[in-house]
């Protein structure tokens, strides 16, 4: 009876702590809404001011580094603040997530002028790396999340079939094209992602001798669809050999992106020596880590970037993000544009990658 009573005295304790520790984070959630609402815009909106001047996180050039993200990353979008707030503090005190904060070191800011591509006209998709496609009709597709490992038939592949004869005019000579992953980024279901803002970044590292190396001591993914496998030639055959891995970014909401577009670099200004190493971690359960080996960018004053002002849904942006055996890809990141009006809707997309095989 008496150990019972102690176990209820403890529990009453540790729930006490528990709706303090909350309180405390959603009362730090609270004021940080505030501040981002306060400094996400400028005070008067300019429509003809496209161009725009951000602070983008680089990496110091020559530093690779290694970032852990635990289930927080995967929570961040579909549970309250202060839950998230909790599991990021767990997460740091268990060691499953750093979120890169040991590399803060290696770490830098630069101030870069992104050109509105629709005024400053960047050149070809074969010279730059990247285009912007006007879809014919709306997608049918509904279910953006939708993907190939719940269903043999989902609806994301009405868009990606909507999508291939655009890839085909891009790249006549395509014998097949193999549609990977897909993810929403800005939404508030569970599963959504956070937008990539504010530092420069390739989803995958180029040097496949590296990208083995890696894999030997962090498995890939031993599923059908697997990039890293894509990548190290696994899913070629005496027909059909990888050559480009693209990424497709398309918005959902709102009718015109203004607050956080995504921003490309010409592959032309993009050189080796601005590319290391990122070692991603990201704990998606329990038991269950995604291992991947991204690209960390550089600083160089000749890089160039551009965007397309006020994208919207029916405008799909397309661009390199690997290409095998060819230095040829164009480093990408979101970025916090404060040109826009106070009423302004937050961004919502879905990004896809597709592998061409000629």
């Amino acid at each position: 009876m008496g150990f019972c009573r102690s176990c209820l005295k403890f529990s009453g304790y540790a729930a006490v702590v528990l709706v303090a520790v909350l309180v405390y984070f959603h009362l730090e959630c609270q004021r940080e809404k505030e501040e981002n609402l306060k400094n996400k815009t400028n005070p008067e909106f300019d429509p003809e001011l496209t161009d725009c001047t951000v602070s983008l996180g680089y990496i110091k050039k020559g530093e690779d580094i290694e970032m852990k993200m635990g289930m927080e990353y995967m929570l961040v979008q579909s549970i309250p603040c202060s839950l998230n707030k909790l599991v990021v503090y767990i997460g740091t005190l268990t060691g499953s997530s750093d979120a890169g904060m040991a590399d803060v070191g290696k770490a830098e800011q630069h101030n870069v002028t992104i050109l509105d591509a629709r005024k400053a006209d960047p050149g070809s998709f074969h010279d730059t790396g990247f285009t912007l496609i006007t879809l014919d009709k709306e997608p049918v597709t509904t279910d953006w999340k939708s993907n190939f490992y719940e269903s043999d038939n989902p609806d994301i592949m009405h868009f990606q079939e909507q999508m291939e004869p655009y890839i085909k005019q891009l790249y006549p000579s395509v014998k097949k094209i193999f549609w990977t992953f897909n993810v929403i980024r800005g939404g508030d279901k569970l599963g959504d992602q956070p937008r990539a803002v504010g530092g420069p970044h390739l989803d995958y590292f180029q040097d496949d001798e590296a990208r083995v190396e890696f894999h030997k001591e962090f498995p890939e993914m031993d599923v059908d669809r697997s990039e890293a496998k894509l990548m190290m030639g696994k899913l070629d055959d005496e027909d059909h050999k990888l050559g480009v891995i693209l990424g497709v970014w398309k918005p959902l909401s709102p009718a015109k992106v203004c607050d956080y577009p995504l921003a490309i670099m010409d592959a032309r200004t993009f050189q080796p020596e601005n590319l290391s190493q990122n070692k991603l971690h990201i704990q998606f359960m329990p038991g269950f880590t995604f291992h991947n080996l991204n690209g960390a960018i550089s600083y160089d004053e000749d890089q160039k970037w551009y965007y397309y002002s006020h994208q919207t849904p029916m405008e799909v942006l397309i661009f390199h993000q690997y290409s095998k055996g060819k230095w040829f890809a164009n480093p990408h990141t979101s970025f916090l544009n404060k040109n826009c009006p106070k009423d302004s809707e937050e961004r919502i997309s879905v990004e896809l990658r597709v592998g061409l095989f000629f």
